[in-house]
């Protein structure tokens, strides 16, 4: 997996930042329009040889991979450039595909003439709004059997528009213009031409939702309402936060696009981001003007300048939810379309050969030891405690990262990611698989040998198992707040308090707990963690039952004398070691991915179930758009995760990528598992070992996704801090 640009990417888009911000000024925007053309600048970017960018360099142009042109998409839209440099580039590329090797079109293009696209098949006599149709030379365009080049009539109508774009209602007469190429090679490069456009048009949306945010924030910095920045207010800035996470999703998602090697994956991902961005691109402008206030809506101002760009781009193809039909066609309706080539680029969302091999290996051994009783226990409980824990430890399937010294094998993250898609493929529980792992990982850094050597092998063996006391009636997420005290005594600590939300209190052989030792310190200074036997007397577990029908606890400590050696870390050094304890794991939203992944495997195993009239709701593009959604959504959860994933192993993860990961899917979980019921109901109340039933329990379930391991308002707030800038939501 990688996910930094390569030298060259980043120099030519560094370039590209450098020329715009002298040339793409506030001013000189203002200046092209109402016609959205600046001539200056695009004789700039003739110059860098831009227009060519996707022509191979045999025929005279810059070979670009496709990724380079979505980064170079990324900085028009960034910048609002008034040039029409992805219709002509699209154009440019569809030409050298089907047009004799010395056609002299890309010379002229080379030399600053305008070539556009006509983004739908041309009807006689019916005119069409075509995209930098106001400014071009020439246009190409297809009725779905022929390619050709046509000269823009000088009559062509310039609308005024919404975007102030340069566009031109336009009727092409064909006879009169130059047939290039007909039959089938000829229509998949056109086809496969206007699907690089409209991943190159989602890449340019998705940076004006980006850049119009950033502004948005540096204004919220710097106004103050209550004698306080109004980005300090959460009411601002948490919808701050789901945009910029839905724009950086988008974005991630374009690229995954112009990398992914499979030509249908590539269709679909193509679809997705399209759609997702006019979405996220929508929201995200609408919310920068509103962060303006009156300011946001005056002319006078940019802010409405990357509304109106990102909302016509958005609907320059036609109704943007129209792309949901495609991909749902595409998913499931066995529709296949010609894509465009990616070219060469180091950029790659895959985990490898090795986590690849990985999984297989794991994936053999599901298959051979599920039992229709373990498929059973699946569905009668998600606690994970069952033997079969202990064959997965014995076969090197349960910790595996662990060092090989202390049961592990030594795997890399990239395996365990694959790894972990193996046990959601399984739909084996992994909870409280999860807790022990990250428990264990803890300890070999900070527990005493003594504890090592009495503990780790219990766990490594899945034999013993580990819950987190953390939470307080009273403290909620705040664990600094914890009021559960351990006094010293001697060589013990008596420990006195209660947890909530003990998840897997009632199975679990020890507790990793936080308690404060002295109350005189500051709240997150007077803190240490011990790992509490619960064979030790004093411990009680109550049942919390809960909505998505799995059970919690609350957990009571009373005079517990804890031996010192259960100390985890320094006294009054428990917050060194919860913070070092998240640098151990890359803490995303895979839990939560994989919980999408199960719930829409379920909802499309309905879906492809014969009635008794033989009909499937599959079979209705209704029913795939609404699917589609949910996939798309399940997309942009996997790329964030896998951003995150990527940023730790490589060492250049930004403080927000696992709260927006987490954030995303958490409420992805919520939306989609809504969007499920309501296509299946009314089957879908029915509570039942059954695909809708396994819906029906993950709507439930999917409400304490955006609590557990941190609130959606949590993640929020850190969201808003550290990928926009914004003061502190918190006191």
């Amino acid at each position: 997996m990688n996910l930094q640009l390569s030298e060259q990417q980043a120099l030519l888009r560094d370039s590209l930042e450098r020329l715009f911000q002298n040339e793409s000024t506030s001013a000189r925007i203002r200046a092209a329009e109402p016609l959205g053309y600046d001539p200056a600048l695009w004789t700039e970017l003739v110059g860098f040889g831009l227009p060519l960018m996707r022509v191979p360099e045999g025929r005279g142009g810059g070979g670009l991979a496709l990724i380079d042109a979505v980064v170079v998409a990324e900085t028009l839209g960034s910048y609002l450039a008034s040039v029409p440099l992805i219709e002509c580039a699209v154009a440019s590329r569809i030409l050298a595909d089907i047009a004799p090797a010395g056609h002299a079109v890309l010379e002229d293009i080379a030399g600053g003439s305008i070539l556009t696209v006509a983004l739908h098949p041309v009807e006689a006599g019916m005119p069409q709004l075509v995209p930098a149709g106001a400014i071009a030379d020439r246009v190409l365009c297809s009725d779905g059997a022929t390619v050709y080049l046509a000269a823009v009539p000088a009559d062509r109508t310039v609308p005024a528009n919404l975007g102030t774009l340069p566009l031109a209602m336009i009727t092409i007469d064909l006879e009169n213009a130059l047939a290039l190429a007909s039959g089938p090679d000829a229509c998949a490069a056109w086809q496969a031409g206007i699907e690089e456009w409209k991943l190159l048009a989602a890449a340019n949306i998705a940076a004006m939702g980006r850049k119009a945010l950033e502004h948005a924030a540096a204004y919220a910095s710097e106004r103050e309402a209550f004698g306080r920045p109004i980005g300090s207010f959460q009411g601002l800035a948490h919808p701050l936060a789901d945009a910029v996470t839905d724009v950086e999703g988008a974005q991630l998602l374009c690229w995954r696009a112009a990398s992914e090697a499979e030509p249908s994956a590539r269709a679909a991902q193509i679809s997705a981001a399209l759609w997702w961005s006019t979405r996220a691109a929508s929201a995200a402008t609408i919310r920068a003007m509103r962060t303006f206030g009156g300011y946001g809506v005056s002319m006078e101002y940019d802010a409405q300048i990357y509304f109106r760009r990102a909302r016509a781009w958005s609907m320059l193809l036609g109704d943007p939810e129209a792309e949901l039909n495609l991909l749902g066609d595409r998913l499931w309706g066995g529709r296949t379309d010609p894509v465009p080539h990616i070219g060469s680029g180091e950029i790659s969302f895959g985990l490898g050969d090795a986590a690849e091999a990985y999984a297989a290996e794991a994936r053999a051994f599901f298959a051979a030891h599920m039992t229709p009783e373990m498929r059973r226990f699946i569905h009668e409980t998600d606690d994970g405690d069952h033997p079969f824990n202990t064959q997965l430890a014995k076969a090197g399937f349960l910790y595996a990262d662990w060092p090989a010294a202390l049961g592990g094998g030594d795997r890399t993250p990239y395996e365990m990611a694959a790894l972990n898609e193996v046990y959601c493929e399984f739909e084996w529980p992994r909870v409280p698989g999860t807790v022990t792992h990250m428990v264990g990982k803890i300890l070999m850094h900070f527990a005493s040998e003594e504890v090592k050597e009495e503990v780790l092998p219990g766990l490594a063996s899945g034999e013993r198992n580990v819950a987190l006391g953390y939470s307080e009636p009273s403290a909620g997420s705040d664990i600094f707040a914890a009021k559960t005290r351990a006094t010293r005594d001697g060589d013990d600590w008596i420990i006195d308090g209660q947890k909530m939300f003990t998840s897997q209190g009632h199975l679990a052989d020890y507790v990793l707990l936080i308690a404060r030792t002295d109350p005189a310190l500051p709240k997150h200074a007077g803190l240490t963690l011990f790992l509490v036997p619960v064979s030790i007397p004093g411990f009680e577990v109550h049942e919390i039952k809960t909505l998505g029908g799995e059970r919690t606890n609350i957990t009571y400590y009373s005079d517990m004398r804890v031996p010192d050696r259960y100390r985890i870390g320094d006294v009054n050094g428990g917050t060194k070691v919860l913070g070092l304890a998240l640098a151990l794991e890359q803490g995303g939203g895979d839990f939560f991915v994989s919980a999408l992944r199960i719930m829409l495997r379920h909802a499309l195993a309905w879906a492809h179930t014969a009635n008794t009239q033989g009909e499937r709701p599959i079979d209705r593009q209704r029913v795939r758009a609404r699917l589609a959604q949910c996939h798309a959504r399940l997309l942009v959860a996997d790329v964030l995760d896998r951003r995150c994933l990527w940023g730790f192993v490589s060492g250049q993860g930004k403080k927000y990528y696992g709260p927006m990961a987490k954030l995303f899917a958490s409420e992805a979980l919520v939306s989609c598992s809504s969007e499920l019921v309501e296509l299946a109901a009314p089957w879908s109340l029915i509570q039942a070992h059954t695909d809708l039933g396994t819906v029906e329990l993950e709507s439930r379930k999917a409400i304490q996704a955006t609590i557990y391991g941190g609130t959606s308002e949590v993640q929020r707030s850190i969201v808003a801090e550290s990928a926009l800038g914004l003061p502190r939501t918190r006191s």
